[in-house]
């Protein structure tokens, strides 16, 4: 298995980091304008579930965490514990945005409130999520390991989840709502 630095895993993933908190701060401001962007909010919805979690929840699970874990940094009761039951939260909580939007596609305007409602307590979830790995987690992993083993790279991992993609459409959404 190749050696990967942990400091290099870290500083992906805290660029991951300011773009999710981009992509949310956008959905709240989508969602609470006076007739918000359908496209929009399904595009963020689906950022959140395939950047959010398939690319960037991938490289923290599969490489940094496992990693980790395998040099004798303990799961149960740790703060990764803790970071793997968050994100299976935010599994959760964009599964039922993504069955309210639907709803609320077919007409049902009580769909929206609700939408909003779930948006916001994603929107908490993953702020408060992001400030704990970036402040506590990562800082405490870096100082401990300089390398780990991972059976992937950051970048295949990218690769195979369109991250070029996903960053340029958010991208396109942001110049467009920057005037709003």
């Amino acid at each position: 298995m190749p050696k990967v630095r942990v400091k290099y895993v870290t500083s992906a993933l805290r660029e991951h980091h300011d773009r999710i908190l981009e992509a949310v701060a956008l959905l709240d401001k989508i969602l609470s304008s006076p007739s918000p962007d359908p496209e929009a909010v399904r595009f963020l919805i689906q950022f959140i579930q395939q950047f959010v979690d398939q690319c960037h929840h991938s490289i923290e699970e599969y490489i940094l965490f496992q990693g980790v874990n395998r040099q004798g940094f303990p799961y149960l009761g740790s703060p990764i514990h803790v970071m793997t039951s968050e994100h299976g939260v935010g599994r959760y909580l964009s599964r039922v945005m993504e069955e309210l939007y639907t709803a609320w596609r077919e007409g049902d305007q009580n769909a929206l409130k609700d939408l909003f409602d779930y948006a916001r307590l994603y929107i908490d979830h993953i702020s408060d999520h992001i400030l704990k790995e970036n402040n506590v987690l990562f800082p405490m992993l870096e100082s401990s390991y300089a390398e780990v083993s991972a059976s992937k790279t950051v970048e295949e991992i990218e690769r195979e989840n369109q991250h070029e993609y996903w960053i340029s459409k958010l991208e396109e959404l942001k110049s467009k709502w920057s005037a709003h």
